[in-house]
């Protein structure tokens, strides 16, 4: 891809490939963009070096070491961004029913492939493993999504269940969420799904998480998101789409490829656990009869 006409996902990507092969100096000025997203579309690349202390010349520096022209070229997918973001649901609707309704049923099952291929893309092996080990060390698990990221914690949720009983929904029996935080125990992990706009429910559940040392297993939509500053492990899915809402069908993707990990790495007794609930479903009419 031209480095020209790439998007704020692909620079990202990028940034975090070229990190560690970058002079300790680059990578600093790295660093400060991918963790001030906002701040880079917004400030001046001198306002930017003093808060990341660096030189100004070392923001040019990595643009160039990044394959963009000058500072300017690395700065657009950051404003792009911004503005996107800014684009309010119901103006998101406006413009698409102002589009021919014959191609949006194709172009949103193309979005959907494409977001798949960047999350298999950017979430390496290394990451699901390191994933997998905290919820497998952890004697319980907490999930929290709120919001359209309900539907992948809720999967979650129901999937490890087949497997494994002690992971629950946060916020999943209607009570009040501050009690189930309270309750937080050091042998236990939080795995968070969100993506911009963040739901503020968030950050109650990142505080707690952070304040009874449980590790946070974050699935989001950038590696600068609220969340993932404080997550020993970071997920990342694309919300792209041509609707007028953000695509959860890569976060939902995301959370069946790590239910299915863990359960490869449980072993045979996991399996049989899976046997014995599918039977127990049987059991309670939990299917329709065909």
């Amino acid at each position: 891809m031209d480095s020209g006409e790439m998007g704020f996902d692909a620079l990202l990507a990028r940034i975090l490939t070229e990190l560690p092969e970058l002079s300790s100096e680059l990578r600093k000025a790295a660093r400060f963009l991918v963790d001030h997203p906002d701040e880079v579309a917004l400030v001046s690349m001198r306002v930017l070096a003093s808060r990341s202390e660096v030189t100004p010349t070392t923001f040019v520096r990595l643009a160039r070491r990044l394959g963009f022209g000058d500072w300017a070229a690395l700065r657009k997918p950051f404003e792009d961004r911004l503005r996107s973001g800014k684009a309010l649901f119901a103006a998101r609707a406006d413009a698409l029913v102002k589009r021919r309704s014959e191609a949006i049923f194709a172009e949103s099952l193309r979005t959907t492939v494409a977001n798949l291929a960047a999350a298999e893309a950017v979430n390496g092996s290394e990451e699901i493993a390191r994933a997998c080990a905290i919820l497998e060390k952890a004697q319980r698990i907490r999930v929290a999504g709120f919001r359209s990221c309900r539907a992948p914690a809720h999967a979650l949720v129901y999937l490890c269940r087949m497997f494994r009983r002690e992971i629950t929904l946060l916020g999943g029996d209607g009570g009040a969420i501050e009690a189930e935080l309270a309750a937080l125990g050091k042998r236990e992990a939080v795995v968070a799904i969100g993506f911009s706009p963040y739901s503020r429910e968030l950050g109650p559940v990142v505080e707690a998480a952070q304040r009874h040392s449980v590790p946070i297993v974050a699935i989001v939509d950038s590696m600068a998101a609220p969340i993932a500053r404080h997550a020993q492990v970071v997920l990342r899915f694309s919300t792209d789409s041509p609707s007028f809402f953000p695509s959860v069908a890569a976060a939902m993707a995301i959370v069946e490829a790590l239910a299915a990990t863990m359960l490869a790495r449980s072993g045979p007794a996991a399996a049989a656990r899976v046997r014995e609930t599918e039977l127990e479903l049987q059991a309670f009419g939990a299917y329709l009869p065909e």
